[in-house]
């Protein structure tokens, strides 16, 4: 994914796609794996970019409003990037994915800076129908996408950051199950 912005500066091949459809394949791709101030370093600050972006419709709206947390903004610039994206032939079989996994990040983002939230601010925030947020945060929490709880009875969602420590605990206890594995796979090998 980042390789395809390092190569917006020196990008030739004209033949496989035009310049503009390049930048949008690169920004798109990369919105999923920066960080925020990586987003405003290589895409928001970045002059081969800032060159096209402009002529890419509803592209940098979508761009800085998740920069700039403009959750509404972002919602109303989604759709038609969401179009465009079923309507392309190297993305369309990606857009489910592209589509939901955006907006994970954006409710991820915005939870980030609570502890807990109503429903209805958050709703508000996002310019979307109470029934539509609570239906798609609760399907995210049961996918376990969304580190939070949602109290349906007082409408609150509260969020449960994960402990560092306890996060990397269960990193180092599965990279060693993967390593028993592979070793039980070689021993079995070896005594045959």
């Amino acid at each position: 994914q980042k390789k395809l912005l390092s190569g917006v500066s020196t990008f030739t091949c004209t033949e496989l796609c035009d310049y503009q459809d390049f930048v949008f394949y690169a920004v798109i791709s990369n919105l999923l794996a920066l960080t925020r101030p990586e987003l405003k370093k290589k895409i928001l600050d970045a002059p081969d970019v800032l060159q096209i972006l402009p002529q890419i419709p509803h592209l940098q709206p979508l761009v800085s409003s998740l920069y700039d947390c403009e959750y509404a903004t972002f919602f109303r610039h989604l759709l038609p990037i969401d179009a465009r994206v079923k309507n392309d032939r190297y993305l369309q079989p990606h857009s489910k994915f592209l589509l939901r996994e955006l907006r994970i990040l954006v409710y991820t983002q915005f939870l980030d800076a609570y502890k807990s939230v109503t429903l209805q601010a958050m709703a508000d925030k996002f310019q979307v129908s109470l029934s539509f947020l609570d239906k798609e945060l609760a399907h995210f929490v049961a996918q376990h996408r969304l580190n939070a709880n949602i109290d349906s009875v007082h409408q609150i969602v509260h969020t449960n950051r994960p402990d560092a420590n306890s996060a990397h605990y269960q990193s180092i206890i599965k990279q060693g199950d993967l390593l028993l594995n592979q070793i039980q796979k070689l021993a079995r090998c070896v005594a045959i």
